[in-house]
C-alpha cells in the first residue's frame, strides 16, 4: 500500500483536471490582459499573483490553455481589423465605377457591427418568441405537448397514428 507524503506540496490544490478548470487559469488570464494591473502584459507575474509556482509561472506561456487564449485573442483582433479594413474600403474604383459585391458585404458588415456592438445604442435584433399579445406562435403547440405527455404517462396506449 502507498501512502502520500504529507511533506511534499501540491501544485494542484484546486483538483483541477481536463474537466473541472483551474480558477487560477481566469485569474492569471485577467492580470495578464487588464491594463490597469501590475502585471499587465507579463506572463510570469501574473501567474505568480494568482498562486502559481514560479516554476509553473515561467513557463505558463507555453501551456495548452494559455496558447489556446492567446490564439482566440489574436483570432479576435484580426477579425476586428479585417471588419474595419472592409468597412472604409472605397466602394467606387478610380473610374468611378461601384462594386455591388463589395457594396453587399458592407451593408452586412454594417448590419452586424450595429446589432452587435451598437445594442447599447438600440441597434439591436429581435427574434419573435411568441405571438400576437404574447400568444403562442403556433397555438396547436400547448395541445399537442399536452396530448403527447399524457400518451407518454399513460404508457404509450395513446394515438399512435
Amino acid at each position: 500500500m502507498c501512502m502520500k507524503n504529507p511533506d511534499i506540496r501540491t501544485t494542484n490544490p484546486n483538483g483541477s483536471n481536463q474537466y473541472i478548470l483551474d480558477p487560477r487559469q481566469k485569474i492569471c488570464w485577467e492580470f495578464y490582459t487588464t491594463p490597469n494591473t501590475k502585471t499587465f502584459g507579463n506572463a510570469t507575474q501574473s501567474g505568480i499573483k494568482a498562486g502559481y509556482t514560479e516554476a509553473y509561472s515561467d513557463q505558463i506561456t507555453t501551456t495548452e490553455w494559455f496558447l489556446g487564449k492567446l490564439w482566440k485573442l489574436n483570432a479576435v483582433m484580426k477579425g476586428e481589423n479585417k471588419i474595419k479594413e472592409l468597412m472604409e474600403y472605397p466602394l467606387a474604383d478610380q473610374e468611378g465605377k461601384m462594386d455591388i459585391g463589395l457594396a453587399r458585404i458592407q451593408a452586412d458588415l454594417a448590419k452586424y457591427v450595429t446589432s452587435t456592438l451598437g445594442k447599447d445604442e438600440g441597434y439591436s435584433s429581435r427574434t419573435e418568441q411568441t405571438g400576437k399579445d404574447g400568444e403562442p406562435l403556433n397555438p396547436d403547440t400547448q395541445s399537442k405537448i399536452n396530448e403527447a405527455l399524457t400518451n407518454y404517462m399513460n404508457g404509450h396506449k395513446g394515438n399512435t397514428k
